[in-house]
């Protein structure tokens, strides 16, 4: 009985410690950004319309990450941390289209080729699923383990 009540004690400091985790390294993505976007504001303010999907971007990035941080130790943290690599490579490929950007002001026009960036942001990505991938299987596989040697 009393073995019983300090598990469930353990269960819910962790379960807390999880979910106080989770919200400082929120917090901590969410004041950087606010600290980048208010440097960044008036190159923002030359391109229209890319803060509202810069904000979007970081808000579903930051909700991935804290629902990963709350999954901790089970398998649903390596679903989650697929789904955030997939949702980075969508919304570069739909947001950059081909990687130049061009920006029409006044009687100028800037047009600026990111493709090398691009490239180094979709294969960082794509390292980064492979990664959860990897990790999911070896999760099972010593889930697996357990269970047998019991």
């Amino acid at each position: 009985m009393v073995e019983a009540k300090k598990n469930s004690q353990s269960k819910v400091k962790n379960v807390a410690f999880r979910v106080m985790k989770a919200t400082v390294k929120a917090v901590l993505v969410y004041l950087l950004y606010f600290f980048f976007a208010s440097l960044l504001a008036p190159i923002f303010e030359v391109v229209s319309g890319s803060m509202g999907t810069i904000e979007t971007f970081v808000v579903i990035f930051i909700v991935l990450m804290f629902l990963g941080d709350l999954a901790e130790h089970t398998i649903f943290q390596y679903f989650l941390g697929t789904a955030r690599s997939l949702f980075i490579i969508a919304y570069l490929v739909l947001s950059l289209g081909e990687g130049v950007v061009s920006v029409d002001f006044e009687n100028f026009t800037l047009t600026v080729n990111l493709t090398t960036f691009y490239m180094i942001i979709l294969l960082l990505s794509l390292l980064d699923l492979a990664r959860s991938v990897l990790q999911a299987v070896s999760f099972m596989s010593e889930r697996a383990e357990r269970s047998i040697q019991l």
